[in-house]
């Protein structure tokens, strides 16, 4: 048995408390912290100037098709109709929104964002062109972002030569029809028709938006 004392092995560096890299999806917190400011300025403003920021930059879309306040179609998305709704939303955001954007870099977050939620918005209005009330939150843009999480993960399940087809069907099905039940439990409430347009652009243009260095 060796006398020799074994040389002191290397302590591992301890993880700071202050880790730049928590920052590292910032244009997404930045985005969130937008959205919350909006809520908070629109709950302490009177009702005069909620009814007038509603009008203004919700989506409706018998004015749609009169080709009126398209800008709506992605204005839509920085209001909700109450804190609820803006929490549940800005939680699923960070979170996908986190995971989408290191692999699509700013430029087409964004560019994402704002596509997915006008497709939301659209196809809100194909399915109820008569409709008078407002249409808000970015639920539309944040399926386009869950889409775009599953497509990544079944391509990279895809890439090691298993065929994900039958579970990328079942998938897209299964979110389609929950949302439909969901929308008719809660009588039209659950805008269903805005999440589904958002789910199937965000899975179709997923690929075209990914970065070619990821």
């Amino acid at each position: 048995m060796s006398d020799e004392i074994p040389p002191p092995t290397e302590t591992p560096p301890r993880e700071p408390v202050f880790n730049p890299r928590a920052f590292e999806a910032f244009p997404v917190v930045v985005l969130v912290a937008v959205m919350i400011a909006i809520q908070a300025w629109i709950s302490f403003s009177s009702y005069p100037q909620q009814n007038l920021t509603y009008w203004n930059y919700a989506f409706y879309s018998n004015r749609f098709w009169q080709a009126k306040d398209l800008t709506a179609l992605v204005t839509h998305a920085f209001l909700h109709g109450g804190w609820g709704h803006l929490c549940m939303n800005m939680i699923a955001l960070f979170a996908l929104g986190t995971f989408c954007w290191k692999r699509m870099g700013t430029a087409n977050f964004f560019a994402f964002m704002a596509i997915t939620a006008a497709a939301g918005a659209i196809t809100f209005a194909l399915i109820r062109p008569a409709e008078t009330g407002p249409l808000v939150g970015a639920s539309g843009a944040i399926f386009g972002l869950l889409a775009a999480f599953k497509y990544i993960q079944f391509a990279h399940i895809a890439s090691k030569g298993v065929d994900v087809r039958r579970d990328a069907i079942l998938f897209l099905v299964q979110i389609t029809v929950l949302n439909f039940i969901l929308g008719l439990a809660t009588g039209g409430m659950m805008a269903w028709e805005a999440h589904f347009g958002g789910l199937a652009i965000g899975w179709f243009i997923t690929p075209y938006m990914m970065r070619k260095s990821v």
